[in-house]
């Protein structure tokens, strides 16, 4: 079973990688917004600077256009978090994504199923694809804690 979902995770990439309108939305505007302003903004609770952010922490080191900041697990998933409980879908499924692989997070299945009922209700596809994989892996009883989890997450509904 848990080779089955590692295989998944190397199908559909890490959480930066995560493909939909925000993310293609990201990749445009990024690098042209210095880390300062970026950082400002997120500071300032803008869910998407928090993410575009979280992504700088988790790509440096890997990513050869990101210049000036050090590589962190632990900062990205922070900062993915605080997007994510402001309705960011892809902060959610990201958040997911770090605790099934343990990245900056404590590896935790059922955590990441919590972040995942939220990311799957706006219809994000992998996120979609993840719980089905999850429910052939996870036994009732952590689901059940999972979804009591996902309540308590402190998640506020996106703005449109």
């Amino acid at each position: 079973m848990r080779t089955c979902l590692l295989l998944f995770l190397l199908v559909c990439g890490s959480p930066a990688l995560a493909q939909n309108a925000e993310s293609q939305r990201f990749s445009h505007t990024l690098y042209l917004q210095p880390y300062s302003k970026l950082r400002q903004a997120a500071e300032l609770g803008d869910a998407q600077s928090q993410y575009d952010l979280a992504y700088l922490y988790y790509k440096a080191g890997s990513d050869p256009l990101i210049i000036g900041v050090t590589q962190s697990y632990k900062l990205a998933a922070q900062w993915y978090r605080k997007a994510a409980q402001q309705g960011h879908t892809s902060a959610q499924y990201n958040m997911a994504v770090l605790h099934l692989q343990g990245e900056g997070v404590e590896r935790d299945p059922v955590e990441a199923y919590a972040w995942l009922l939220h990311s799957s209700k706006a219809g994000h596809e992998a996120s979609l694809a993840v719980i089905k994989e999850l429910n052939g892996v996870l036994n009732e009883k952590q689901i059940n804690t999972a979804s009591q989890r996902s309540a308590a997450l402190g998640v506020t509904p996106a703005n449109p």
